[in-house]
């Protein structure tokens, strides 16, 4: 489901208050065709465990609000700017039939971030253990 700014900011507060272990996966170009050696940029991909730290709005004056989220992992911290971005809100009951007993076991939900450089963010809450 299609969320707003502001709907992904309360769910990822709602994560720091709670203090949810987090799954982040990111790819960059976030597509499944190959650039070839002519393509533009760099392509990078990373994943790892991490806590939302931080939540907020940007306080400067521009016409378009943006969030700032940051996360802390053992691995290093990862900060977000977001402005322009889709965002969808997935539950594990909503996965295929033949995925769904394994999401619904590992996670809880997930917060999926599309920004225009084609870049892609998967946040997963874990289920605890």
């Amino acid at each position: 489901m299609v969320i707003s700014l502001d709907e992904a900011v309360a769910i990822l507060s709602k994560r720091k208050d709670e203090s949810a272990d987090i799954l982040v996966a990111a790819e960059s170009p976030f597509r499944q065709t190959l650039r070839g050696i002519e393509g533009q940029g760099v392509r990078w991909a990373m994943r790892q465990r991490v806590k939302v730290s931080q939540v907020s709005f940007s306080t400067d004056s521009r016409p378009i609000r943006r969030a700032i989220i940051d996360f802390e992992g053992p691995a290093g911290n990862l900060s977000m700017l977001l402005a322009d971005c889709l965002t969808i809100y997935g539950d594990p009951r909503e996965a295929a039939p033949e995925d769904r007993e394994g999401a619904e076991a590992t996670t809880v939900s997930a917060l999926c971030i599309f920004l225009p450089e084609e870049e892609g963010f998967h946040f997963y809450e874990l289920r605890g253990r």
